[in-house]
């Protein structure tokens, strides 16, 4: 067995930095640093294949800090290791703008993978990013490891299990979960709320797991990352350490007080000494750690390529004309199907046992994953949250653009794995099928009402809500050309009529006049399924010498980003405007103003046929015509009164 006891000042040197720093901004985790800086420091002097010059190199293994909170760790780590992170960085922690952020989500370019906020996403990402590994196409480009830091309360997120039962089902390969098994969490210890026994927990979900080691026995580490390594190549490996939070700390050691506040001034200096280090100094590194650090074996550097993909160029021109050639009435699930078919082999797709219904598996180019078979169309099973969580790891590894599809109303199982999406610009397409009321029988439960408000809600997301295979074409390419954010295309279930042609370039804009008057006396705004309902209501208006423009907006986000002056052009602030879609009124305000009308559904969905449904929300051509022309005339007799 090797002696690593010189490693003890390397690891306290961690200690140390992530003392100052929780202490310097007054804020901080300072616990898990503190209790899993023997294992980070193991594992980047002995084992991590990696070269502070090029963080971005292609073979250099992944490191996911799950448990997020103990960035302060990982920021030391990187700078002692020689990544491109200051002291003065440190000294910024939790500050406005720095390099160091409480929760660091990614940045490759300090050798930042992936470190998640909220917990067990990180399990998850890690799972994508072997995935990802595992449909490149050469060995070379294959040749690393994933590790990921996690810790009780990431095996205790619900979707950790998720996430590990579908990589155990598939054995995925150089797959490490480094499990930080203190026993404490913020409400201390978890004896009282998690009791199950983890190591059967992985083994039964097809890991190979290695038992109860010495997280502070360097040696006991350097082995067990070893033997890891070797087990790896035939399926994901999970490794207890048993480790004490807040180490070295006199008397908040192994207690969950240690876990989320600074020490203070005497008990940093006290926790210091219990160290044997300088406690008179902060932010000060013996020169011959800091050198001990920064040597690494050459054997270990990744050569200097970059992960980054040229994107294959698509002649949308040429798919857009194919769609504007396709006249028959089609459910936006079954022409986004027809699109994805046509397009380059760039993606990794999947669904969350919904295949069939939401039209995601395309023929010519999805190849299922299996054990034996890395492929690139993943069956996830019934595991949405899981499923987009894994997605943030495909993408994060820049490989393959991820894909995954669902009922829109599922979205709420993914939600936060979506904003994660969001926060960390990554490149996910979400799919998201069977979008309103109109999907029928199915009732309230699968019937989304507020999930187009709250997607629309989320910063750096755009959610497209197309009417026809046009727009899904536009949807499609937005979607791809969105290299740092996601995307939403939200898709009905019914089967909606083609509109009249449109330029992919107006689609683009986010609405645009799909039927237009030269001055018109309102204007009907509307999106997916019911730009139709708007024509057909805008065809009865006519009757009663109303001048009518017809707006489809399939992405809000795309319009509010043109410039004011196509806005005002298309949507003057004079003319009154109406918007109709089927879910929560709310988003439409902004366009349709205090003196607008939104016909809207703000209750839950009803069981029966979808246009049924439909009509008992007053979503009938008949029953919104009647309603503008009374709400038209009340506007004209007011302005007369005043």
């Amino acid at each position: 067995m090797k002696d690593l006891k010189g490693l003890q000042p390397l690891a306290n040197a961690v200690r140390n930095l992530a003392i100052d720093m929780v202490e310097s901004a007054n804020s901080g985790h300072p616990g898990a640093p503190l209790g899993m800086a023997d294992v980070a420091t193991v594992l980047w002097k002995e084992i991590l294949n990696y070269n502070p010059a090029y963080p971005s190199s292609s073979n250099r293994d992944r490191v996911v800090l799950s448990n997020g909170h103990a960035c302060a760790m990982l920021y030391a780590v990187l700078y002692l290791a020689g990544y491109p992170l200051k002291i003065e960085d440190l000294k910024s922690f939790r500050q406005i703008n720095s390099l160091t952020p409480g929760h660091p989500e990614r940045d490759v370019s300090v050798g930042i993978d992936v470190a998640t906020g909220p917990l067990g996403q990180g399990v998850a990402n890690a799972v994508g990013m072997a995935l990802s590994r595992d449909a490149k196409k050469t060995q070379a480009e294959k040749s690393y490891t994933v590790y990921c830091f996690a810790g009780d309360g990431c095996l205790m997120e619900g979707i950790s299990y998720e996430a590990c039962s579908l990589a155990g089902t598939h054995k995925l390969k150089d797959l490490i979960v480094l499990y930080d098994s203190n026993n404490i969490s913020i409400d201390g210890d978890t004896d009282a709320w998690f009791s199950e026994n983890i190591s059967q927990r992985f083994l039964s979900q097809g890991w190979q797991v290695i038992d109860s080691v010495d997280g502070h026995d360097f040696s006991d580490i350097n082995e067990a990352l070893i033997k890891a390594k070797t087990m790896a190549s035939s399926g994901p490996v999970l490794i207890v350490f048993k480790t004490e939070i807040g180490r070295f700390i006199p008397d908040w050691a192994g207690k969950a007080i240690s876990h989320g506040q600074p020490l203070g001034e005497e008990r940093a200096k006290k926790t210091k000494e219990a160290m044997g280090l300088d406690s008179s100094q902060t932010f000060s590194i013996d020169a011959d750690v800091l050198k001990a650090w920064r040597s690494i074996s050459p054997s270990r550097l990744t050569e200097a390529n970059s992960i980054e993909k040229e994107k294959p160029i698509i002649d949308w021109v040429a798919l857009d004309h194919w769609a504007k050639q396709q006249t028959q009435a089609l459910a936006t699930r079954a022409a986004s199907f027809q699109v994805m078919d046509r397009l380059p082999d760039v993606f990794f797709g999947g669904c969350a046992d919904l295949t069939s219904s939401v039209f995601t598996k395309y023929p010519s180019n999805a190849r299922v994953v299996s054990s034996n078979n890395p492929g690139n169309f993943l069956q996830y099973g019934v595991r949405e949250f899981a499923m987009c969580a894994i997605a943030n790891g495909i993408a994060a590894d820049g490989h393959m653009i991820p894909y995954v599809g669902t009922f829109l109303i599922f979205s709420d199982y993914a939600k936060n794995a979506i904003r994660m999406s969001a926060l960390m610009h990554l490149q996910v397409i979400y799919v998201l099928t069977h979008d309103s009321v109109g999907l029928g029988e199915d009732g309230p439960t699968h019937q989304p009402i507020e999930q187009l408000a709250m997607l629309r809600a989320t910063p750096n997301l755009q959610v497209w809500r197309p009417c026809d295979i046009e727009e899904v074409v536009g949807a499609w390419r937005q979607a791809y050309l969105s290299d740092s954010a996601p995307t939403c295309i939200v898709l009905s279930r019914q089967k909606l009529p083609k509109q009249p042609s449109a330029t992919l370039a107006n689609i683009e804009k986010g609405a645009y006049a799909i039927m237009d008057m030269e001055k018109p006396d309102l204007i009907l705004l509307a999106s997916g399924s019911e730009v139709d309902l708007a024509c057909q209501t805008a065809n009865i208006l006519k009757q009663h010498e109303l001048s009518v423009r017809v707006v489809s907006m399939p992405c809000m986000e795309q319009f509010r980003s043109q410039d004011d002056a196509y806005k005002q052009a298309l949507l003057p602030n004079h003319i009154t405007k109406i918007a109709i879609e089927a879910a929560a009124s709310q988003p439409w305000y902004e366009w349709v103003g205090s003196n607008g009308l939104v016909f809207g559904i703000d209750d839950f969905g009803r069981s029966g046929k979808g246009s049924d449904v439909l009509k008992s929300f007053g979503l009938s051509p008949i029953a919104i015509a009647k309603r503008v022309i009374e709400h038209v005339a009340l506007a004209s007799e007011l302005g007369e009164n005043l």
